[in-house]
């Protein structure tokens, strides 16, 4: 009832507007373009919050409009009506004159304003041709433009036009009215349209995409382990040395439960045998891991033993993943060259299941092309690989067996950037060092100069690293098929003789023939460089 109300007091106000003249200059600005000659039967097409003017071909006297929540008709003078757009829709108005005769049928259609969405969109987006169509609460965009960026922007501006029109159900003056049970949500999902994107994007939208990851790691070892002992026993007095670790346990062997000197007999003059203090002496077994050197001394009353454990490294390891995928603009591409293993996950009631973590050399990227061939890239990229270290041992509390999860070293760069047609950029740098230095000795003695050698173990451990990952993005064409070369052409397999005569795991590829040229269509002879050692022709006479 209200919606209603409001109806009957716009077209109250509209009426005493043109009876005070207010809408005279309105009327003046209509240009001809806004201006409609109707006749018996008339289509007419509206947009919304904007106005016609129709003329009749005949006074009217009466008018009806079928739908007045999509338009409102206004009759100015005897033969002109004035249309003002209200809402998207079709609806019809019919007019009579006095005598009750039907003067003209008028077939309204309200859509959006498309001439001043065509014309933002000339403006924004000049040199694309984007032709915008009504299709009841939708706007259809039809056109080739240059880039994926321009479909996104004249999608947005197409989307400010539908929210023009969503608030039309909004305003005061045009309420839709509330019939009975036709309100509701209804009328809320009938608001709001949406924009159907049939534009095509021209051009090489294609992009292949080149990642090069090299890493050095360079590893240099120096350890010097002095392992010595050495024991003197002069009768009265026991004394030694030791560098690597000894015990002096209270042994006692069999069968008669004595002590067994460490070398001499129990006969000794003196009446002790050669020994420390304590019964039993027994220094760590020494050894030597890879280079190294040994040496011993034995007398009647000394004993020395001496093993020096000498090592020097160096490592070097190079890793270089170069891998190349190529996808649409707009499209996420994914590619993997590695692996996965297995990873027990418990879960309730005592359950275990298992997941799957991929290593290996992955790349993910998601390339867009702007404006004048630049790439706009999401990039993903990782190189990983199985390693022994911080491994996980696990032991299963119902079987006896243990099985290892692998740890995983891994190097990753996630990173967005933007880049010409063939252009390079590093999107990850690292440079580690790191250095360990360990010495162990024995005070003061240690110290010297030569000597100090002996009393003392020390260790010097460097590592370095050096990691670049570099990305070229380039618009790809398809190529022909015989410019194409797999790995696998020149890959031939050995014959008998290859393989049993001449230990060949490959065989020899077939050589390519040269394409003949095709003699010319009128040979011409060429120039003799040495005219002396050409042969003689002999000469026919010609009959006279």
């Amino acid at each position: 009832m209200r919606n209603l109300l409001i109806t009957r007091f716009t077209r109250s106000a509209l009426i005493l507007l043109v009876s005070l003249g207010l809408l005279a200059p309105l009327h003046a600005q209509q240009g001809p373009e806004d201006t409609v000659h109707a006749g018996r039967n008339t289509s007419l097409v509206v947009p919304i919050y904007k106005s016609r003017i129709v003329e009749l071909p005949a006074p009217a006297k009466r008018v009806s409009i079928g739908n007045p929540d999509i338009a409102d008709v206004l009759i100015l003078k005897s033969n002109e009506l004035y249309i003002l757009g209200k809402d998207l829709g079709t609806t019809n108005v019919l007019l009579w004159d006095a005598a009750d005769h039907l003067v003209s049928s008028v077939s309204v259609s309200v859509t959006h304003d498309l001439e001043g969405l065509r014309a933002q969109l000339a403006a924004a987006l000049p040199g694309d041709k984007i032709e915008a169509l009504s299709a009841k609460r939708d706007i259809v965009l039809t056109g080739a433009v240059s880039s994926p960026l321009k479909v996104d922007a004249a999608m947005q501006i197409a989307q400010s036009y539908l929210e023009q029109a969503a608030t039309a159900k909004e305003k005061i003056y045009f309420q839709q009215q509330q019939n009975g049970g036709g309100g509701g949500a209804g009328n809320e999902d009938r608001k709001s349209g949406k924009v159907i994107n049939l534009m095509s994007v021209t051009g090489a939208q294609q992009v292949m995409l080149q990642v090069r990851v090299a890493e050095v790691h360079r590893d240099i070892l120096k350890s010097l382990d002095a392992q010595f002992y050495s024991l003197i026993n002069k009768g009265r007095y026991v004394a030694g040395s030791v560098n690597g670790g000894a015990t002096f346990p209270n042994a006692v062997f069999e069968p008669n439960n004595v002590n067994i000197p460490v070398f001499g007999n129990g006969t000794h003059q003196g009446g002790n045998p050669i020994g420390p203090v304590y019964q039993q002496f027994q220094p760590t077994t020494p050894s030597i891991t890879n280079q190294g050197l040994f040496a011993s001394f034995l007398s009647n009353s000394y004993l020395a033993n001496l093993v020096i454990d000498a090592a020097q490294q160096r490592g070097l390891a190079k890793v270089l993943a170069e891998p190349t995928l190529t996808t649409l603009t707009g499209q996420e591409a994914q590619f993997l060259s590695g692996g996965s293993f297995p990873i027990p996950v418990p879960q309730q009631y005592g359950q275990v299941t298992v997941e799957f973590k991929e290593f290996g050399v992955k790349l993910l990227f998601q390339p867009l092309v702007l404006d004048s061939g630049r790439i706009n890239l999401k990039l993903n990229i990782s190189v990983s690989q199985l390693v022994s270290t911080n491994s996980l041992v696990l032991t299963p509390i119902t079987s006896s067996s243990s099985f290892a999860v692998p740890a995983i070293s891994e190097r990753r760069a996630v990173s967005t950037v933007e880049l010409a047609d063939g252009q390079t950029i590093g999107i990850a740098g690292l440079i580690n060092e790191n250095m360990t230095n360990a010495i162990t000795k024995f005070p003061g003695l240690g110290d010297l100069p030569i000597l100090g050698a002996l009393f003392r173990s020390q260790s010097f451990q460097k590592g370095e690293t050096e990691l670049v990952i570099l990305v070229t993005p380039t618009l790809a064409k398809p190529l022909e098929p015989g410019d194409i070369r797999m790995p696998t052409d020149k890959v031939v397999d050995p014959s008998n003789v290859d393989f049993y005569l001449f230990g060949r795991g490959e065989g020899t590829p077939p050589e390519k023939k040269a394409p003949v040229a095709a003699p010319p269509a009128n040979p011409v002879a060429a120039p003799v460089a040495n005219p002396s050692a050409t042969s003689a022709q002999p000469v026919t006479p010609s009959n006279p």
